[in-house]
C-alpha cells in the first residue's frame, strides 16, 4: 500500500463484473498515478479525469486527461496544477454547464501548512489557481476535500482536520465562498466523503478510524448541523481504506471502498434504501498480485452498473499505479434487487 504524506489520505450469492477482463488503462508508464476525480461534461459526454501524480517522496501535483469516446481512448495527461508545494486529493465538480471547479489540498513542511484550495476552468482542460479557502480555521492543517453539487447548485464539502476530526461546509456561489462554521461529522474521523439524496435530503457520510488496520463508520442526517446520530460501523473488522458514498439512480444508496486480503487490496461495494441497513458485500475486484485503490464511480442512467475508476498497482509492492477504469461495474445484490430495480 502507498506510504501516505502527514496521515492525510490513508495511501459478491451477489451479482459482480469480471473486472479483472474489463479493465482499460486511463494512464500508463512508471509515474506514480493515483487518486482519480471523475466527471461526464454536460455539454458533450466527455470524461474528465483529475488525478495525482507523484514523485519518489510522495509529493504531488495534480495532472489531467480526457476522453471523448466514452472513455475507450484517451489524451495524454498534462499538468493542470503543479508547484513546488505538495498538492493532492483532487475534487472535482462541473457548477454550471461547461464551468468547472477543481478543490485540492496544498501545502508543504509541517501539516499545519496544508490548506484547501480552488481552481477554476471554461473548457474542462485548462485550469487556473483561484486561491485558498477560507473555512474559518485560524490555524492549517485541512485536508482530502470531497465536493458534491446539488440540483439547485449548492456544492457541500467534507474534509479532514489534521488536528482531529472530519468536517462539513456549504457553498451558495459555486465555491467562492464557504460558511464557517466547522460542522463536525466525526471528532476522530479520516478521509470523509459524502452523499446527498435528491429525493428525501438525506445526507450519507462515510469516513475511517485507526492507524494500521483502518476501521470504517457511516452517519446519515437530514439536517447537515447535526450529525449528532451515532456512528455505525460499516467494516469493523479487517484492514479497509478509501471509502466513496454515492446515490444511484433508483436512489439506493452505496458506498465503494478497498480491504485487505492476503496482503493486498481489493474494491468491494455494498447498497442500502436507508443508509442503515446494508445488503451483502459485493466485489468489484479480486485480482492477484496487485493493489486496487482509491474507487471512484461514474453514475449513468443505469441502477445496477456504474463506471469506474481507481489506481491500480501493477506489479504488488513496485509503487507503480496507474489510473483505470472499468465501464460497466455491476453492483447489483440479489436479495435487495427487487427493491431497487423496479
Amino acid at each position: 500500500m502507498i506510504r501516505k504524506f502527514a496521515c492525510v489520505t490513508f495511501l459478491v450469492g451477489v451479482i459482480s463484473s469480471d473486472a479483472t477482463a474489463a479493465v482499460q488503462q486511463v494512464t500508463s508508464g512508471s509515474d506514480l498515478d493515483y487518486q482519480a476525480a471523475i466527471l461526464r461534461a454536460s455539454s458533450d459526454g466527455a470524461r474528465i479525469v483529475v488525478f495525482e501524480r507523484l514523485d519518489a517522496s510522495f509529493f504531488g501535483n495534480l495532472w489531467l486527461t480526457r476522453s471523448t469516446d466514452e472513455g475507450q481512448s484517451w489524451s495524454t495527461p498534462a499538468p493542470i496544477i503543479a508547484t513546488a508545494a505538495n498538492e493532492r486529493h483532487p475534487a472535482l465538480v462541473e457548477t454550471s454547464p461547461g464551468a468547472y471547479t477543481l478543490f485540492y489540498l496544498k501545502g508543504s513542511g509541517s501539516s499545519s501548512s496544508y490548506r484547501l484550495w480552488r481552481a477554476t476552468s471554461s473548457d474542462g482542460a485548462n485550469f487556473t489557481e483561484q486561491g485558498m479557502l477560507d473555512l474559518g480555521w485560524a490555524s492549517g492543517g485541512e485536508v482530502n476535500p470531497h465536493v458534491i453539487r446539488h440540483v439547485d447548485g449548492t456544492l457541500t464539502m467534507s474534509y479532514q482536520r489534521l488536528s482531529g476530526g472530519v468536517h462539513v461546509a456549504e457553498s451558495n456561489d459555486g465555491g467562492v465562498s464557504w460558511d464557517q462554521q466547522k460542522t463536525v461529522i466525526n471528532a476522530g474521523g479520516q478521509l470523509p466523503r459524502i452523499a446527498f439524496r435528491e429525493s428525501d435530503g438525506l445526507y450519507l457520510a462515510s469516513y475511517q478510524t485507526g492507524s494500521t488496520a483502518l476501521q470504517m463508520w457511516v452517519k446519515t442526517t437530514s439536517n447537515l448541523r447535526d450529525w449528532s446520530v451515532p456512528a455505525q460501523a460499516f467494516a469493523a473488522s479487517g484492514n479497509n481504506h478509501d471509502s466513496l458514498p454515492t446515490v444511484m439512480p433508483d436512489n439506493a444508496l452505496v458506498l465503494f471502498w478497498i480491504r485487505e486480503a492476503n496482503g493486498q487490496f481489493d474494491i468491494v461495494t455494498r447498497r442500502s434504501t436507508d443508509g442503515l441497513n446494508w445488503g451483502s458485500d459485493i466485489p468489484v475486484t479480486t485480482t492477484v498480485g496487485e493493489n486496487d485503490v482509491e474507487p471512484h464511480p461514474l453514475i449513468g442512467d443505469s441502477p445496477g452498473v456504474v463506471e469506474l475508476y481507481w489506481g491500480r498497482e501493477t506489479p504488488l509492492g513496485s509503487n507503480d499505479y496507474d489510473i483505470v477504469r472499468d465501464g460497466s461495474v455491476l453492483i447489483l445484490d440479489l436479495i435487495l434487487a427487487d427493491g431497487f430495480d423496479q
